[in-house]
């Protein structure tokens, strides 16, 4: 009687992954373990299931060299690297004295060396009052534009009864839970691997944190590092006046609001500290801090009671998995279905010449329409952020025009009280009226006098030798010029408003979103629509009595705007694969000299300690095993469009090359031609990625694979 495959593993207690010739079988008993554990935890899905299974057959630990394996002769980049930091709330630790019990004492600290401790973070405790007294200017004069970039720390729209309900919860919560720790701030490599992180002790995101990354950054890592954070127009200026500010200008470290935080800022700061406009940093958004709390926040329910010591345990163990996952799964067909970063540099590569394919395109479309150049878009740039720098330190003379029209004004409404008689005889008022202006006269001389004193010194001050006038020349030039700054104030305002509330939004249409935050954010966008109402009447106001606008300013016309965007969407996407180029190169040595250190180990061993050789072969093929997978992906990716580099294993500097002469390659060094894939159309795409070939080429890529397979088993003990 025919029996078909998977009868054969029914009856053995297994179900085959496929209906006709499963390559691979799973036990019963483990879908009915999975069963139980997804009732308790509907989050943990057959996804995760399929990750745990491979995670117990394949094993690496958390190296991951794209951005710090440095190789002999690389091309020159502006950044050595590009990280972001942050902080994040939600793996807090309550105080012992909140639990039921004596809590016993544990000293024990994590050994890993990617925490800071306290003391370090200490450091720069006083940092920010120190740079606040100090009189020394700032090393640089990348300051220019304003605090009030930090929309979402503004709290001057709520109303006064808003503000104490607001502290009256604050202070509850405060009361009920005081945390031991209120959370982590943590730096990660563009690629999402964990560098740096530390506690925030009982406090707030407080600038000792970004203070203390930082220096540990500048220690480790040297010059030309391009770091993201989310208020970093803000931070950069006490960056610049604490101690640590003459080593951030001279190691050359550039600032950088990440993409989807800095279109909540305003225009000024984005011109200056979007990625879009800052040269040397390809594609990235500097956004992977969101992406990494992601994961972690589901830490956070078992993390909250413990004990210091195992709290720093669990999240040790989470970050080493969370980075070895990135890394196990970069260059597998699997990375499509589980996380899109692990396919980081093809997805990037790809990405990169679609926008140039597109954007191209557009932009030839606009220049021709414009009559413009690249030169043209680059001097735009120019223009907005002199035109911004403008307008935040406005010269010494329009202040002082300003504020003496503020003292002229209060002056002259005052004025009207002391023609009382006269307006009283003049006007006709009524007995009520007139008992009222009394009352107003008299509890406004005092003021009157106030204000004729005021302006009398700061005429005397500046040298004013004939009071200004309603009807005089300077007062009717100082009105229009007050008249366009409060206009300016308006827009500024309305516009921030107007994109914190879009903030919030989509904020509220995301997912896993739970029902109190929704609340908040509810409240928060009724609050922001009251606040837009009023701005929107100052708006109304200013622009009324504003006088016919000067002359147009070119990069203002949306065009202009627009072709500016595709301009250096362009520039970006080069650079992006200019900078793939090297982290591609970077990868193959390491796994390359990964190799032969596991090789050179293995050898020392195999007769003295046999039983370590046998540990380090088995790490050794699972290794392999992943980077065979990372290799064929890298192949992939060299057969896309604009990439001239070669896939051999480079030179890391100071590596002993002579530790490769235990070994012979069986590859060569391989140069592919350009192959144009942005047309292709989505179903193309899919089967291109699945498929693992990415075209059919006069040289065999196998090649380049073999470097990983055939070393893995040359030597086999």
């Amino acid at each position: 009687m025919f029996q078909t495959a998977n009868s054969a593993l029914i009856l053995h207690g297994y179900i085959g992954s496929g209906p006709d010739q499963p390559a691979l079988a799973f036990p019963i008993r483990l879908l009915e373990i999975y069963r139980q554990l997804h009732r308790v935890c509907p989050r943990f899905s057959l996804d995760a299931l399929s990750k745990t299974l491979t995670h117990l057959h394949h094993y690496t630990d958390n190296v991951y060299p794209p951005c710090f394996y440095k190789v002999l002769n690389e091309p020159p980049l502006r950044f050595s690297w590009l990280g972001a930091m942050d902080g994040n709330n939600s793996l807090k630790l309550v105080d012992p004295m909140f639990y039921a019990g004596t809590t016993r004492a544990d000293n024990r600290t994590s050994a890993h060396d990617h925490w800071l401790s306290p003391e370090e973070v200490d450091e720069f405790k006083d940092e920010v009052s120190n740079s606040q007294t100090t009189d020394n200017e700032p090393p640089t004069a990348e300051t220019e534009d304003t605090d009030d970039d930090v929309a979402w720390l503004n709290v001057n729209e709520l109303e006064s009864m808003e503000v104490e309900e607001l502290a009256r919860c604050i202070n509850t919560c405060v009361d009920r839970w005081r945390n031991a720790v209120a959370g982590i701030f943590l730096v990660v490599c563009r690629h999402g691997h964990v560098v740096v992180m530390c506690d925030m002790i009982r406090s707030g995101e407080l600038m000792k944190y970004p203070l203390a990354m930082v220096k540990q950054l500048l220690d480790r890592y040297g010059k030309d590092i391009g770091l993201g954070y989310n208020i970093m127009c803000t931070f950069f200026k006490t960056l610049l006046r604490s101690s640590l500010g003459s080593r951030v200008v001279a190691l050359n470290l550039r600032g950088v609001v990440p993409a989807f935080h800095g279109h909540a800022h305003n225009r000024a700061c984005q011109v200056r500290w979007h990625p879009l406009y800052v040269d040397g940093v390809g594609l990235e958004d500097f956004e992977e801090c969101e992406r990494t709390f992601t994961k972690s926040n589901n830490l956070a329910s078992v993390t909250r009671l413990t004990t210091s010591f195992h709290r720093k345990q669990a999240i040790d163990e989470h970050f080493y998995f969370h980075d070895l996952d990135k890394h196990a799964a970069s260059g597998t067909e699997l990375q499509l279905i589980y996380h899109k970063s692990g396919n980081f540099i093809y997805q990037n590569y790809r990405q990169a010449n679609e926008k140039e394919a597109i954007n191209r395109g557009q932009l030839h479309a606009l220049e021709v329409r414009l009559n413009t150049t690249a030169v043209d878009h680059e001097a735009a740039l120019l223009s907005e952020q002199q035109y911004f720098k403008d307008l935040c330190s406005e010269p010494a003379e329009v202040a002082h025009t300003v504020e003496y029209m503020d003292l002229l004004t209060k002056l002259y409404a005052k004025t009207a009280f002391r023609r009382l008689d006269h307006d009283i005889i003049e006007n006709g008022y009524t007995r009520t009226e007139i008992a009222r202006v009394k009352t107003q006269y008299r509890t406004t001389y005092d003021k009157y006098l106030a204000i004729h004193e005021e302006v009398c010194q700061y005429e005397d001050l500046h040298g004013i030798q004939t009071r200004w006038t309603p009807s005089s020349k300077e007062y009717t030039d100082a009105l229009k010029v007050m008249t366009e700054r409060r206009y300016k104030q308006a827009v500024s305002e309305l516009e921030r408003l107007v994109v914190g509330r879009l903030f919030e939004m989509t904020k509220l249409g995301m997912s896993g979103v739970a029902y109190k935050l929704r609340e908040k954010l509810n409240k928060a966008l009724k609050t922001r629509a009251e606040a837009i109402h009023k701005a929107i009447n100052r708006y109304n106001t200013t622009g009324m009595a504003l006088n016919p606008p000067g002359p147009r300013l070119t990069w203002r016309m949306p065009a202009r705007r627009e072709a500016m965007v595709l301009y250096f969407g362009i520039k970006r996407a080069q650079e992006e694969k200019v900078r793939l180029d090297v982290e591609i190169r970077r990868l193959i040595t390491a796994m390359y000299d990964d190799h032969v250190d596991y090789y050179c180990a293995i050898g020392a061993n195999i007769i003295v300690n046999p039983a370590v050789a046998r540990a380090l072969f088995r790490d050794w093929a699972s290794r392999t095993a992943i980077n065979t997978s990372i290799t064929k992906r890298l192949v992939q990716t060299s057969c896309l469009a604009g990439f001239t580099r070669t896939l051999f294993p480079g030179e890391r500097d100071g590596w002993d090359p002579t530790l490769r002469d235990v070994l012979q390659l069986t590859t060569v060094s391989i140069e592919y031609e350009e192959e144009d894939v942005v047309g292709m159309t989505s179903a193309e795409r899919r089967e291109y990625d699945v498929s693992g070939l990415a075209r059919e080429s006069d040289f065999d890529d196998n090649l380049v694979v073999e470097l990983m397979e055939t070393l893995a088993t040359s030597d086999e003990l």
